[in-house]
């Protein structure tokens, strides 16, 4: 059975608190990014959203792209990471948008 948009939405939440969690060291930005996703994913999880069809491919896009950005965290692939989170964070803001939270904008 494939995953819900609920089921990703949170698997990606913990994505990206395993992202935040000691990036700090490497860079601020990156961190305060990472941690607002996590905030605004938070407010939006369990809304009517992640349980419609629509929300599946979008919500599994951003899954895949937060699973990348920990993987470079993880072999401390600096160089790559700044465009990772870059698109992460496009793709969390289109997510957010999806969701029903138009006019938040992701820093």
């Amino acid at each position: 059975m494939s995953q819900s948009g609920q089921e990703m939405l949170d698997e990606t939440i913990a994505t990206c608190k395993s992202i935040a969690d000691g990036l700090l060291e490497q860079n601020q930005a990156w961190e305060n990014s990472i941690v607002e996703i996590v905030e605004k994913f938070e407010e939006v999880s369990e809304t009517f959203f992640f349980k419609t069809m629509p929300s599946v491919p979008i919500t599994r896009t951003t899954m895949r792209e937060a699973a990348l950005v920990l993987e470079l965290k993880n072999a401390s692939d600096w160089d790559a990471m700044d465009g990772a989170v870059k698109t992460l964070v496009t793709s969390a803001q289109n997510l957010i948008e999806k969701a029903g939270m138009k006019g938040t904008t992701l820093t």
